[in-house]
């Protein structure tokens, strides 16, 4: 008997003791991403109250939700007018449930043709919102803006896009 027969013969146990070690993993990687994901979920609360005051736009709101930190607004955007709408901004004013306005943020509608209809999401870092407001702000509004009202967080962070390249790397 030759040595290769030896060695082939001897890591089949180690093969499946491997096998048995990532399918162990894959399922704790996978649970541990389900019950993260149903935790901040149940984090989130639906919005009491938004209102919209857009007379040009048809601006409905899908989701308002808020958790003790942050929140998102998501919802679409519709032309009903007759011409084109070109870099106007829609302004987010968000309340606390003592009506206190607690920040402002803006969303920027690049183009929207007539009878065009966009989604859109905002996302927001304030504590303790309980309400919006959605109206089309004036010119001297933008100027005035910081950079932090202007910005638009993404639905995810950093955190986020590190397990989708993980993710992505093992189906590649």
């Amino acid at each position: 008997m030759a040595y290769m027969d030896i060695w082939i013969y001897n890591s089949r146990p180690r093969i499946k003791v491997f096998l048995c070690y990532f399918l162990i993993f894959i399922t704790i990687f996978i649970f541990s991403d389900v019950m993260i994901y149903l935790y901040t979920k149940s984090m989130y609360k639906p919005m009491e109250k938004y209102e919209v005051n857009v007379e040009t736009l048809e601006v409905k709101v899908s989701v308002a939700e808020a958790s003790n930190v942050n929140g998102n607004v998501i919802g679409t955007i519709k032309n009903n007018t007759q011409k084109n709408i070109i870099d106007e901004y829609l302004k987010f004013e968000f309340y606390t449930p003592r009506n206190v306005n607690i920040g402002t943020k803006y969303l920027k509608i690049n183009e929207l043709k007539a009878g065009e209809e966009k989604k859109y999401e905002m996302g927001f870092r304030y504590d303790n919102v309980t309400s919006v407001k959605i109206s089309m702000a004036q010119v001297d509004e933008i100027k005035n803006a910081t950079p932090e009202e202007l910005e638009i967080e993404p639905p995810f962070g950093p955190a986020g896009l590190l397990q989708l390249l993980i993710l992505g790397r093992l189906f590649i």
